[in-house]
């Protein structure tokens, strides 16, 4: 397949909350080590500081959405609630959750409205991993997997070892392993947003073609199936 006239919006669009997104982003983790971000383990004295300092060095007066990461089991309603009362003042205009359980989900609903929720997915995700993405999408919450392309390799990117399967499907496309990752789980549901990052212009341009990358259903099915796999 060709890339050079295919942009984000061949992967579809997303209402957020009222902003309309392509179903493609760009993850901007790998860009700079010194990023200034939201801390897991704030207190909520320190995520309005952190806001606060946010608009301030963004030239902004409101943030169009936040995510507040989560840290293990514990109730968030403490922190999301701080977040909460940003919205409430106007310096936040939509609230999103990070690396969380289902039960953060509802404990968080019942404070303020949730238009994403950004977690660890892709191919050979766990029937509980699979039944979440289910519930956002039944929900009307978006659904932002993080390490999609790296799966196992994490921060430290894909590995080696892709399955067979991956490989041959890539192959049969001319395209690579990460495009087939790509397009499989944009697959996943309209709710779906990729996020993959890079610092690489090429694997760049690669990842917004994998939008445009339309996989047969038995191919979907086959990689459906990879759950217990090692992938």
């Amino acid at each position: 397949m060709t890339t050079e006239t295919i942009t984000a919006a061949a992967s579809g669009s997303w209402t957020l909350g009222d902003l309309a997104v392509d179903r493609i982003g760009f993850g901007a983790m790998r860009l700079t080590q010194n990023g200034e971000a939201f801390a897991a383990d704030a207190t909520p004295k320190q995520l309005r500081g952190q806001a606060e300092e946010n608009l301030r060095q963004l030239g902004r007066d409101h943030l169009d959405v936040v995510n507040l990461r989560i840290v293990g089991t514990d109730s968030i309603a403490e922190r999301f609630g701080a977040l909460a009362e940003l919205r409430e003042a106007g310096l936040i205009r939509h609230l999103g959750l990070s690396n969380i359980r289902p039960h953060h989900l509802a404990e968080a609903q019942a404070i303020a409205p949730v238009v994403c929720v950004q977690n660890m997915y892709g191919i050979g995700a766990s029937p509980e991993q699979e039944e979440f993405l289910r519930t956002c999408g039944e929900q009307g919450v978006a659904f932002v997997p993080f390490y999609s392309i790296a799966g196992t390799g994490r921060e430290a990117g894909a590995t080696t070892d892709d399955n067979s399967r991956v490989h041959a499907f890539a192959r049969a496309h001319g395209v690579s392993a990460a495009q087939i990752r790509l397009a499989w789980t944009l697959r996943r549901g309209p709710h779906v947003l990729a996020i993959p990052g890079t610092g690489n212009p090429d694997h760049l341009t690669q990842n917004v073609a994998a939008g445009a990358l339309r996989l047969s259903e038995d191919e979907l099915t086959v990689l459906g199936s990879l759950h217990h796999e090692t992938v």
